[in-house]
């Protein structure tokens, strides 16, 4: 078996495909699984926390203030690791991945808030997981992943369950999914993305960063509202009031998502194959 995988990392396209070495084994499969599992328990907070506060306050003001709160939070776990110095060594071949991931990023999380705006949040965490099909499909196709018999057969119930809830869903969600399915897209490309330079960036630096370019991307988009004036009468940088009203959810929302459960699915990408890290993920919902 051990050779069998040596030769299928071999045989790996990542360096053509996406321009990356290939990276190293995982070598620490159940500290991958412990991550895996933490990361879909503090994940399935963001979506509990931030659907109350979509109920009054619009997805670009809520994107705006989470992902300031986040590169605060971030910034302050760079600091407590000793870490800051990192950032002062990524390559511009670094920082050209960073900024294309950040701007996939803020898509893939403003068509989630926005889905999440108008569907409720079990019917959201449900079609979220349409993130699963996408990526152990180019986990497979791309980097080469594989599965046992007995691993492919779990994998395969758990891909025809996405189907059944989706499908046994009520007509309800009709409304936010297909912002949910792109969005879904959008991070499962990402996963695979993030994979790939897991080994040459430091999960904390890739997490604040990340947020850094993201609370930019989501500055620059609320001032060309602004001065565009759309909605007709928009006359503030974001929502504050709606944003005063839910600062302790918005926080627990940053907390949860870009800075923890990020993180942690950054870590465990370290630990494990990608396709596998994602059907853990099954246990959201």
């Amino acid at each position: 078996m051990t050779g069998r995988r040596e030769r299928l990392r071999q045989r790996r396209p990542v360096k053509v495909i996406l321009g990356d070495p290939n990276p190293p084994p995982e070598d620490k499969p159940a500290l991958g699984w412990l991550f895996a599992i933490l990361t879909a328990m503090v994940a399935s907070v963001a979506f509990v926390t931030a659907k109350p506060v979509l109920e009054y306050l619009d997805p670009l003001s809520f994107s705006l203030s989470q992902f300031a709160l986040a590169t605060v939070f971030s910034f302050v776990w760079l600091l407590a690791h000793k870490e800051f110095r990192k950032l002062t060594g990524l390559t511009k071949g670094q920082w050209t991945f960073l900024v294309t991931v950040a701007l996939l990023f803020v898509a893939a999380v403003y068509t989630m808030w926005i889905g999440l705006s108008t569907i409720p949040a079990t019917a959201a965490a449900v079609l979220n997981r349409l993130e699963i099909l996408v990526t152990v499909f180019l986990g497979i196709a791309l980097l080469g992943d594989h599965f046992t018999r007995r691993e492919a057969m779990g994998a395969f119930a758990v891909v025809c369950g996405v189907f059944v809830l989706r499908f046994q869903a009520p007509r309800d969600f009709s409304a936010g999914f297909w912002m949910m399915v792109l969005s879904a897209v959008l991070f499962g490309l990402i996963q695979i993305l993030t994979k790939t330079r897991v080994h040459q960036i430091p999960p904390r630096v890739f997490t604040f960063v990340r947020n850094g370019l993201a609370f930019v991307i989501f500055l620059v988009a609320s001032l060309w509202r602004l001065v565009m004036n759309d909605p007709p009468g928009w006359r503030a940088l974001m929502d504050w009031d709606g944003v005063m009203r839910g600062l302790p959810l918005i926080a627990a929302t940053a907390l949860a998502g870009p800075v923890l459960a990020r993180t942690l699915f950054t870590f465990t990408l370290k630990h494990m194959e990608i396709s596998r890290a994602t059907l853990i993920q099954q246990i959201q919902p």
